[in-house]
């Protein structure tokens, strides 16, 4: 293996898929490519067209921030876990498709998700997400409990 991909939205669930990830890496001598993803349904384009340009610029200045903070947050917990190449990249857009293509892009050998997020409808068995990118993707998919 010579790159994982691990998915997080700062959750739990995210959590647990960035500490399984890290120990892979470190077991393979794969990189480690972490990726947050700022869901484009998060604001409705109605409630987005309500705001003046500079508030809209300001609400994404705040989801860019808030990204970094999440991707800091899963590479200090990763480097934890032992000496590892950590990569960061952030999207935005529809979640499980920038995944898919952030691990095109890498070549990623597996992904690796939490089975549930901080998505709106964390009661399921398995989160749409993880859901998508099992059925969707090429390359192995972990989804970790």
């Amino acid at each position: 293996m010579k790159r994982i991909l691990v998915a997080t939205d700062g959750s739990e669930g995210a959590g647990r898929a960035v500490d399984f990830a890290a120990q892979l890496a470190i077991e393979t001598g794969a990189d480690l490519q972490v990726i947050n993803v700022t869901d484009d349904h998060g604001l409705p384009e109605a409630v987005m067209g309500q705001f003046t340009r500079p508030q809209s610029a300001w609400i994404q200045d705040m989801l860019t921030a808030h990204s970094a903070e999440l991707l800091r947050k899963a590479r200090d917990r990763a480097r934890a876990k032992g000496d590892i190449t950590i990569h960061l990249e952030s999207r935005s857009g529809d979640v499980a498709q920038s995944v898919l293509e952030v691990a095109g892009e890498t070549a990623a050998d597996a992904v690796v998700v939490g089975k549930r997020g901080s998505g709106r409808v964390a009661g399921l068995l398995l989160g749409s997400v993880s859901q998508k990118l099992v059925s969707l993707a090429t390359e192995v998919v972990i989804v970790v409990p």
